[in-house]
C-alpha cells in the first residue's frame, strides 16, 4: 500500500505512515461503517464527547432525583439508590473524560516528537558512498568479439571448416 500523502510504499493499512505520519485508512473495507470515526483521533474525540456528555446527564439526574425526594417522607429507598449510582456514572465518565484527555494529548505529542525526530534524522544522515567495483570480475560479454571472429572467416568456405 502507498501512502496517498508523501507516496511511500510499503504502508499498511489502519495504520500511520512510517514517513510523514498521516492515518492510513483500510480502503479495501469502505462499505462497512465505522461508529466513532476512521482515524484514531476521531474515535479519541468521539470518546471525548460521550464520556463528558454522559457524565453530565448522570450528574444531573442524581441532583434531580436528590432535590426532588431528598428529606421528603414519602421517598424509596430506590430513589436514594438509583441517585447514588448515578453519582458513581458520573463519577466513572468524569474519569473516562479525563484519561481519554490525558492520552489525547500524549499520542499527540509522541505523534509530534516522532515526526520531528525523524525530520531531523533525514536531514543529518550522510548519502552513501560511491560503489567500490573493483573487487569484481570483468566478464566478457557473450557478443563482445563476434565481429572479429566472424571477420576471420573466408567466403566460400563450408561451415564445418570454420568451426573447427
Amino acid at each position: 500500500m502507498y501512502c496517498p500523502n508523501c507516496g511511500a510504499d510499503h504502508q499498511q493499512a489502519k495504520a500511520y505512515c512510517k514517513r510523514c505520519g498521516e492515518w492510513l485508512p483500510d480502503l479495501t473495507n469502505q462499505s462497512r461503517v465505522s461508529f466513532g470515526g476512521e482515524t484514531p483521533q476521531q474515535n479519541m474525540f468521539t470518546a471525548l464527547f460521550f464520556s463528558g456528555l454522559s457524565s453530565l446527564a448522570a450528574l444531573f439526574s442524581a441532583i434531580a432525583l436528590y432535590a426532588t425526594y431528598l428529606g421528603a417522607g414519602d421517598a424509596r429507598w430506590s430513589v436514594y439508590f438509583a441517585a447514588a449510582f448515578c453519582l458513581c456514572i458520573a463519577g466513572w465518565q468524569t474519569s473516562s473524560f479525563f484519561v481519554t484527555l490525558k492520552l489525547k494529548r500524549r499520542l499527540k505529542n509522541a505523534r509530534n516528537q516522532s515526526v520531528s525526530r525523524e525530520l531531523d534524522q533525514r536531514q543529518t544522515s550522510p548519502a552513501l558512498n560511491p560503489a567500490d567495483v573493483s573487487a569484481f570480475v570483468s566478464n566478457s560479454s557473450v557478443t563482445e568479439n563476434t565481429t572479429q571472429m566472424l571477420g576471420a572467416r573466408r567466403p566460400g568456405s563450408d561451415r564445418a571448416s570454420y568451426l573447427e
